[in-house]
């Protein structure tokens, strides 16, 4: 990882069944506040429209500069049948 206060991020959250053993899914956040609580946040509302009956279209995209391993950031977006919409960028630091 990336060091002191990094976390493995879930691009496809826990709360929405992603898994924590899929390298493919997991990249180095900063634990607080990037995984915790922002991600974890929209995350949250996406799961509730979920729950709520829509279907989402989700997809969580990590941003890299140049040849850095850790992202930079990461883009979360899901548009659901009813009438969810969620599109921001998340920037990974402290």
């Amino acid at each position: 990882m990336g060091g002191e206060g990094h976390a493995r991020g879930h691009l496809f959250g826990r709360q929405l069944g992603g898994s924590g053993n899929d390298p493919r899914n997991l990249v180095t956040l900063y634990q607080n506040p990037v995984n915790t609580p922002v991600m974890s946040s929209f995350e949250r509302q996406v799961r509730k429209a979920v729950e709520a009956g829509e279907t989402i279209n989700y997809s969580s995209t990590p941003i890299y500069k140049g040849n850095n391993l850790v992202p930079s950031g990461v883009t979360l977006s899901a548009n659901g049948s009813v009438g969810f919409q969620l599109d921001v960028s998340i920037l990974n630091r402290k």
